[in-house]
């Protein structure tokens, strides 16, 4: 029998506690006292002292425990390992007076998960599990099914200053390891929007899911500090526990429970998961000390049966352990009191510190296992997943794209891309476009993960390379072949192709129910090598008809199927008529690359930062994992390769790299105005609009640069829809366009970029600044020899560093801005960072520079470089 205390109200606003063993009158002013104990000592807390868990846990024990005994009683009763308490009387109590209201409100936010007996913590030791029971329901849930856990998975990631990127792509990949073994039917939603989650939750059956997961960031929302973010018309009351999610642009959207809730409802028939796990800050923690219910537990009052939630912030990787160790022990058949004890289990092996602040609400419904376990149950449901990336194969025959647990970033063009694969979406596919490494291939299997996971009737097939008739219709038939009359159709003699494949469409999707996800892979192998030097571009006549004859197909029948590109050159006037959503890709984000670059340990990782492969990379993640295999190879031969060799090494890596994606013979073809453009705009480091170009290369030369757009030696993206597209030139191009411009030529344009971006990046941008753009004007202000520009921006960059304890960072800023010349401000600044990385020595003599320097008139800063200079022999012997 499972153990519970029931908090209940008596007359006079008293509260008594219940269980099996009678009931006990509680002290009204002793609860408060304990509730106001924890949120000093415990909810406004950033680390936690052992000793001061263990003080609470055992104040909580022993108040549960009282002089009966209840408490200790009831463990040696009971076989369970849950201890519920029942909060529904306290938790929907009204007419109190406030400091009753505030108590009955509080014992939800007492945390409970410290019960400590004197000797140790319940949960961590004999894995006691407090579950806190919210609402009444009689009606059933659905019972054990026989089949794979179903999974609805949606991270969210809006583009804000201060909202730190988050690793939702390892979450999901760690998820998907731990139960390989016992897999799960995971669905994406991509978007990051509510509005986007409710249309995908209605396209399926009411209990078609059993879990949804929500990774993001959670937060206690006030006016004051969020309320320029709300667009207008909307008001959130303050301390309201909210959710940050996405618009269709990436914007910031605060989501509440009640909005969250919506998703999962239609026509007020509830359609909730029977497991909620709001991954995210502060979603179990109720707010305003204690008196506004957490975000978990108002959706459990809307309807929902399980709801997990985190008390406070919580780190990244603590999330990710915990969610892996649930989703893998419910799809191994365990009971959800059962995962989140194993989670904890896993949570105390990992060492996490915060594994305490997960909370689990719920309502009085029974709900067993989830799903059945693999083995032994006949009659389940098999799961019938081939992954994309099998099927998209080099030369070589070897898996040339990023595998589904390997694959990162890409964000925005993930969500524009499925917006266009839409079954709604009035267009027929979307057409990749960008340079060689960039991730095409892999962006395309990953689509097809995405589409096949959430419509699972889609078959797919992939075509690499050339593409003809004859190796269409017989792809196809293959795909299709346990269907006699499809090989018919696509050959049936005296029909056009058009008019074949819309007969093949019509078949496959209303009378098979099996519509098609069709890829067209690296499909610049269609243009002739003479048409790429010209810049025509022109494919193939055969290439072109079959294309022209796919997109009409789909568009005519208004199919269900969709067709998806990979080009490394797109120029629209070269493409057949089409209804296809066109994405350019560009580099990859710092960001993302970290991503990729984040498992590498030990001598590998300080060998990375070394020898500067990332700026190297410049953002192509195929020249980033080349530029690694030769760091790895050197530390896996325990080989000590001279720094010349290992440079001469990755020189020849990024040769080869610049030979694959045929630059030079591309940079060949130009004109000289051509050129001259992309050595004026290759020197930004990063992208800039037309705007921006105008003020640093001739009219003549911005009109022409149209062509080299086409043939991706400038990448041109954009991350919103109505965003103003933003040009650059990779690096790895730099080599080619020394010649492009005279001495005198390279100077002019160095200084006039620095100008335009001056102006529209920190003049223009008021009292706000993009701390990315205004490190790039440095740069270019440096290399022209603006040095009041360079001064005046990388001295408040500087300082704003230096006091965020980035030391290193700051050192090399101002060593760069220190080439043109010794300035007070600078000196002072990079002393400070000197003295704390124990550059004792030139602190020193930064500080008596700085001094000697500084403008008599420039009180507060020469009094500021005389305090820190005071400072430094007292830094210096603690």
């Amino acid at each position: 029998m499972s153990l519970t205390f029931t908090f209940a109200l008596s007359q006079n606003q008293t509260f008594e506690l219940r269980c099996n063993y009678g009931t006990r009158r509680l002290d009204t002013n002793a609860l408060a006292a304990l509730i106001n104990l924890c949120e000093e000592q415990y909810y406004t807390q950033d680390f936690d002292r052992p000793a001061q868990l263990q003080n609470i846990g055992r104040e909580l024990y022993q108040w549960l425990d009282g002089k009966e005994g209840w408490l200790r009683r009831g463990l040696e009763e009971s076989d369970e390992q849950q201890i519920y308490l029942d909060l529904i009387q306290t938790s929907e109590a009204q007419g109190l007076n406030p400091q009753t209201q505030k108590v009955a409100l509080g014992l939800a936010h007492l945390p409970w998960e410290l019960l400590h007996d004197g000797s140790r913590f319940l949960l961590l030791e004999t894995n006691l599990l407090p579950v806190r029971k919210v609402q009444q329901r009689q009606n059933r849930v659905i019972g054990t099914q026989n089949r794979p856990l179903r999974l609805l998975f949606m991270a969210t990631s809006p583009e804000y200053p201060g909202i730190s990127p988050l690793g939702f792509e390892r979450e999901e990949t760690n998820i998907l390891k731990a139960t390989e073994k016992q897999p799960l039917a995971l669905v994406v939603e991509e978007s990051g929007s509510v509005e986007e989650l409710k249309n995908l939750v209605q396209s399926y059956d009411g209990d078609y899911f059993d879990v949804f997961h929500l990774t993001g960031h959670g937060v206690i929302y006030t006016e004051a500090k969020f309320g320029n973010l709300l667009p207008p018309g909307k008001q959130i009351r303050d301390n309201t526990p909210c959710f940050i999610t996405e618009d269709d642009f990436g914007n910031v959207v605060f989501t509440t429970a009640e909005d969250l809730g919506k998703a999962f409802s239609r026509s007020n028939k509830g359609r909730f998961p029977r497991v909620i796990f709001l991954s995210g800050c502060h979603t179990g923690q109720l707010a305003d000390g204690g008196t506004v219910p957490s975000m978990a537990q108002a959706l459990v009052k809307a309807g929902a049966s399980v709801v997990l939630g985190w008390a406070r912030p919580v780190y990244d990787t603590t999330g990710i352990v915990a969610a892996t160790a649930i989703y893998h022990a419910l799809a191994t058949g365990a009971t959800v009191e059962e995962a989140i004890i194993t989670a904890h289990q896993e949570m105390i092996s990992q060492k996490c510190p915060d594994g305490h602040l997960l909370r689990v609400y719920r309502d009085t419904r029974e709900i067993g296992s989830l799903v059945t376990s693999l083995r032994g149950n006949k009659g389940r449901e098999k799961l019938k997943f081939k992954a994309a990336e099998s099927e998209f194969l080099d030369e070589n025959n070897i898996v040339k794209v990023a595998s589904r647990g390997e694959f990162v970033g890409r964000r925005r063009a993930l969500q524009r891309c499925l917006r266009a694969l839409r079954e709604m979406s009035g267009e027929v596919g979307v057409f990749i476009a960008g340079m060689g490494g960039l991730g095409k291939s892999s962006l395309a299997a990953r689509l097809c993960t995405r589409v096949q996971s959430q419509r699972e009737n889609f078959e797919r097939v992939v075509l690499v390379g050339v593409v003809d008739e004859v190796g269409l219709l017989g792809k196809l038939a293959s795909k299709y072949q346990r269907f006699a009359e499809i090989g018919e159709i696509l050959n049936q003699p005296g029909v056009s192709l058009q008019g074949r494949l819309e007969n093949f469409f019509d078949e496959i999707e209303t009378q098979h129910e099996k519509p098609l996800l069709l890829v067209l892979d690296d499909f610049e192998q269609n243009i002739p090598p003479a048409n790429i030097e010209d810049g025509s571009l022109r494919m193939t006549t055969e290439a072109y008809r079959v294309l022209k004859a796919i997109c009409a197909a789909l568009a005519e029948n208004q199919a269900e199927s969709r067709l998806i590109v990979t080009c490394r050159y797109l120029r629209e006037d070269t493409l057949p008529p089409h209804n296809l959503h066109l994405e350019s890709l560009a580099a990859m984000g710092r960001s993302d690359i970290d991503k990729i670059v984040r498992d590498l340990q030990g001598e590998a990782k300080e060998k990375l930062q070394q020898q500067r492969i990332i700026k190297i990379a410049d953002g192509n993640p195929r020249l980033l994992k080349w530029l690694l295999d030769v760091v790895q190879l050197e530390v896996s031969e325990q080989t000590e390769i001279a720094g010349d060799e290992l440079l001469t090494r990755l020189e020849a890596v990024e040769l080869k790299f610049r030979e694959n994606i045929l630059a030079e013979t591309l940079l060949s073809g130009l004109g000289n105005g051509e050129k001259k453009f992309l050595a004026r705009l290759s020197v930004f480091r990063l992208p800039v609009t037309e705007d921006i170009l105008r003020g640093v290369a001739f009219s003549q030369e911005v009109a022409e640069a149209r062509n080299v757009e086409c043939l991706r030696l400038v990448e041109s993206a954009t991350v919103y829809a109505t965003q103003q597209p933003e040009y650059r030139v990779t690096t790895i191009l730099e080599p080619l366009l020394q010649d492009g411009l005279t001495v005198e030529e390279w100077q002019s344009t160095k200084k006039a970029a620095t100008a335009s971006i001056y102006k529209t990046w920190w003049e223009e941008t008021g009292d706000t600044y993009n701390e990315e753009q205004a490190r790039e004007i440095v740069r270019l202000a440096v290399s022209a020899t603006e040095k009041e520009i360079a001064i005046t921006i990388g001295d408040l960059i500087a300082n704003t560093w230096v006091n965020g304890s980035r030391y290193v960072e700051v050192l090399e800023i101002c060593r760069e801005i220190l080439q043109l010349g010794a300035d007070y401000r600078i000196l002072g600044t990079i002393a400070r960072a000197e003295e704390t990385l124990g550059l004792v020595a030139d602190a020193r003599e930064h500080y008596q520079k700085a001094l000697e320097l500084c403008p008599e008139d420039e009180l507060i800063r020469k009094a500021a470089i005389i305090h820190n200079r005071t400072l430094q022999p007292i830094l210096t012997n603690i």
